[in-house]
């Protein structure tokens, strides 16, 4: 069980899916969410979001998800709050009321390949964590510099780090080889955004940091500021 009532409500949700369909079209739980819910929840996170890079398995999805709707992935009614949609690039909703909104969306992964964890979170099948650091050193490369972001995914690699070591190097040559160098790149750049002590706190203040993590990555970041 959560302590987030939003998490709480994410893990019914999540409970309501079909895991074993998800799963056999290599879909699996990844993104700020499913990190922050393996993690001790350091951080709130509102989204559901899945992660499919098999061109077979996402043809099912679509296939499924044209005949009947969201009803295809779930294996019970789940509150939907806007209609589904799917396209080239992903499948995407709204779940729970207005209230309690939460989005949900399955990525098309076109740039690397990626490998199921071990681990489960409401039944659902994560993503391993080789390719949730991948997944996110991407992430900062996309979107690393715009301030709306929040910088998490950043924050999000230092907190993994924390708790689950360094990088791996597996993860390193999947996103160098999807964005080459500008990974590095966009990682030192927007370090130095993080070193500003007003912007990092601001941003763990939005993010509804724990105080442990918020000490941790002060420290970190900031030193002797």
């Amino acid at each position: 069980m959560f302590s987030r009532p939003h998490h709480q409500r994410i893990e019914t949700l999540l409970q309501g899916l079909d895991a074993s369909f998800l799963a056999d079209c290599g879909c699996y739980f990844a993104g700020g969410t499913a990190i922050a819910l393996q993690l001790g929840e350091f951080r709130r996170s509102d989204d559901i979001d899945f992660v499919c890079a098999s061109v077979e398995g996402y043809r099912r999805l679509r296939e499924a998800v044209f005949a009947k709707g969201f009803e295809a992935l779930a294996k019970r009614a789940l509150p939907l709050l806007r209609p589904i949609r799917a396209d080239q690039y992903g499948v995407r909703c709204v779940l729970g009321d207005a209230q309690a909104p939460v989005k949900f969306e399955i990525v098309r992964e076109a740039r690397i390949a990626l490998t199921p964890g071990k681990e489960r979170i409401g039944g659902v099948l994560l993503l391993s964590r080789e390719d949730l650091f991948a997944e996110k050193l991407l992430a900062n490369t996309d979107r690393g510099l715009d301030r709306s972001t929040l910088h998490r995914d950043l924050i999000d690699l230092l907190v993994m780090q924390m708790h689950w070591g360094p990088i791996p190097d597996a993860a390193w040559r999947k996103a160098r080889e999807a964005y080459g160098e500008s990974v590095d790149k966009a990682l030192g750049q927007v370090s130095e955004l993080l070193r500003q002590p007003a912007r990092l706190r601001e941003c763990l203040e939005a993010m509804d940091c724990d105080a442990g993590t918020r000490a941790a990555l002060e420290a970190q970041l900031l030193g002797s500021h």
